[in-house]
């Protein structure tokens, strides 16, 4: 096995050169339904940026068409506005966008504060229309400086003329009428930044082209690799641009604002790879590189040639002069392949099919259908190699997100066919095949201890500066854990990597817990001498009905009535074993709702679940989060951990 894997990187080398190489960013691909590596690039230069996100279930759904209000709030946001929202909330500028319209202020400073968007000939504002093409292109023109009077001619073709002629729509397609959607809107934000503005200059400061080499969201840093650390203006998790080549985006305070890589186009798919075949080896890289000077990044972080271990694959990206390792091993069932067994470009396992990179080939060719082998993925999900399950073990592990598993490739994830079984939502599990059953076991444990952002360790160890947060399958900022601090029993697994940092953590904060009100009842008791005695008894209610209710039960003092808590029972029912209540964040206004899943006020950041409560003080009701946010007035923000648990409102 070792002299086949020896032949391989000896073929590599002599062939290296002839080789056409990637040109973007492989592994930016952080939602699953994002068809394009271009597109996906977008989203993570704006995610960064706080212009957009996915949705709560890990989807960035590019096909959904925009409203005005929407992309109002988009635009405020790539305008770095974010901090003069509050001036903008109480101001009616059209009739149809009052201050409890939840775009009121994003729309408000578009139009007064920025003066780039305008109403319709009525005096309307039309917040729930669709927003076109034409509209998108305009607002975002006069974001550059161009005016009705430079551009001229008649609207919408002269926008979108001059819009073309600068660069400013390069992939997005369609007419002025065209509906724009979300991920036509991420590649016209992202040429935003690139374009030149009328006057001849940029949008924002662009530096230097460098590496992106780490991001620490609890610190809020961005390092680059010329040495330099910046202030990020929205603190985000780690990024699937680390080991990327491109410029820092700042803004007028030397914040940095995102990371822009270099546009040079390209798949950014891997055609060869290397892998490594002794521990601390980089035989090989020079001539995959073509040069002597890349950076190497592991899973996304940056690593060194010490770093490598044996069975490592190794794949080139032009545009980053890097060197992307992943260390993916996967054992599994040779189910099929195309179009035969002694040239395979596609082999199928774990129900999934796997292109086989050229240089693969011969190594693949060694194994049939029938066979277990271990298959060897670069960071893109392809196949580099295949090797003998005697000589090497699988790795792989992956999160099970809506019944299925999603496969953990270095620092992507590549959604297999397997249905998780029994494996819980949200969790980590090992993957592996044998005669054609798919294994999927939960993994628990591994490194333990209180996960602490603000320090970067769990327990001893320290974070990687890549790390993964999930809970119930979804990634989470880590500037989303507001307390900065969650306790061990908390951490249902943590997993280290070559380097002993932790690079993946799954939290179930919820396990046996639930929300709520605290209510109280007299209640009659018989007194040690028989005679009565009443005592005030404590339940919790989330909801209108007596089955949205727990208690009460016997005395308990750790909460008083009105207060929202978290509880949990005891193993009966019967009552209660803890109550803690709940971190309040008062008097959140409208403008900080960024969508229906986060908030971000007070310079922290909370996730919203779907199901969140939400209680109406008015009225004494339970409702849901629609009804609370159209009503207008003041929220409170009932908040562990970082997740807001119940929205208190009234029309105070």
């Amino acid at each position: 096995m070792k002299q086949r894997l020896l032949a391989l990187v000896t073929a590599l080398i002599l062939t290296a050169g002839l080789l056409a190489t990637p040109a973007s960013a492989a592994g930016t691909t952080r939602f699953a339904d994002i068809p394009d590596q271009t597109t996906a690039t977008a989203v993570e230069v704006l995610r960064l940026m706080g212009v957009l996100d996915g949705y709560g279930d890990g989807t960035f759904r590019p096909g959904v068409i925009l409203n005005r209000a929407q992309f109002c709030k988009m635009a405020v946001y790539a305008m770095d506005g974010g901090d003069e929202l509050g001036r903008y909330r109480a101001v009616t500028i059209f009739p149809d966008v009052k201050p409890s319209h939840w775009a009121s202020a994003y729309i408000n400073m578009a139009a007064k504060g920025q003066k780039v968007i305008s109403g319709y000939a009525d005096g309307t504002f039309g917040p729930g229309k669709t927003v076109t093409v034409g509209h998108a292109v305009t607002i975002t023109l006069r974001m550059l400086g161009y005016t009705d009077e430079v551009v001229g001619g008649v609207w919408p073709d002269s926008y979108l003329a001059v819009a073309q002629s600068i660069g400013l729509t390069e992939g997005v397609s369609g007419g002025g009428s065209t509906p724009l959607t979300r991920g036509q809107a991420a590649r016209l934000f992202v040429n935003l930044l690139r374009t030149k503005t009328q006057d001849g200059g940029t949008l924002y400061t662009l530096g230097e082209e460098t590496n992106l080499v780490s991001i620490d969201g609890g610190a809020g840093t961005l390092k680059t690799s010329d040495g330099a650390v910046y202030k990020m203006a929205n603190p985000v998790s780690a990024s699937a641009l680390i080991g990327v080549r491109g410029q820092v985006v700042t803004n007028a305070k030397g914040e940095a604002l995102t990371f822009l890589p270099a546009s040079t186009g390209g798949s950014g798919v891997a055609d060869a790879a290397v892998i490594v075949y002794a521990d601390r080896s980089a035989a090989g890289f020079e001539a995959l590189a073509g040069n002597s000077d890349y950076a190497i990044v592991k899973n996304g972080s940056a690593a060194t040639v010490g770093d490598l271990r044996k069975y490592d694959v190794a794949t080139y990206n032009a545009a980053t002069n890097t060197i992307r390792v992943c260390d993916t091993r996967v054992a599994v069932y040779y189910e099929d392949c195309s179009p035969a067994p002694g040239a395979p470009a596609q082999v199928t396992a774990l129900g999934t099919e796997f292109a086989v990179l050229p240089t693969a080939r011969d190594s693949v060719a060694e194994f049939k259908p029938g066979d277990q082998m271990v298959l060897l993925l670069t960071a893109d999900g392809q196949v580099a190699g295949a090797a003998e399950p005697g000589s090497v073990r699988g790795n792989a592990v992956g999160i099970v997100r809506d019944g299925s598993v999603e496969l953990l490739c270095g620092s992507a994830l590549i959604p297999l066919a397997v249905d998780a079984g029994e494996a819980a939502e949200g969790h980590v599990v090992r993957i592996s095949s044998s005669g054609g059953r798919v294994t999927v076991n939960q993994l628990d444990g591994g490194a333990t201890g209180t996960l602490d952002v603000s320090a970067g360790k769990l327990g001893k160890k320290a974070l990687a500066d890549n790390v993964l947060i999930y809970e119930n399958g979804q990634l989470l900022g880590v500037n989303q854990l507001a307390s900065g601090q969650v306790s061990a029993d908390h951490v249902v697994y943590a997993r280290t990597n070559w380097a002993d940092e932790v690079d993946l953590v799954v939290l179930d904060r919820a396990s046996g817990e639930f929300y709520g009100r605290v209510f109280t009842e007299d209640v009659e008791e018989t007194g040690e001498g028989g005679e009565s005695v009443w005592k005030e008894y404590v339940g919790v209610e989330f909801g209108n009905s007596d089955a949205d209710r727990r208690g009460p039960y016997g005395p308990y003092r750790a909460a008083k009535r009105g207060d929202f808590v978290a509880a949990r029972l005891n193993s009966a029912g019967t009552g209660f074993v803890s109550m803690e209540t709940l971190a309040a964040v008062k008097n959140v206004s409208a403008s900080s709702w960024i969508g229906d899943k986060t908030v971000v006020f007070g310079g922290r950041s909370y996730s919203v679940p779907e199901n969140v409560l939400c209680y109406n003080e008015d009225s004494g009701r339970w409702t849901d989060l629609t009804s609370a946010r159209s009503y207008g007035g003041s929220m409170d923000l009932y908040v562990k951990d970082g997740v807001v648990r119940v929205v208190a409102y009234a029309s105070k």
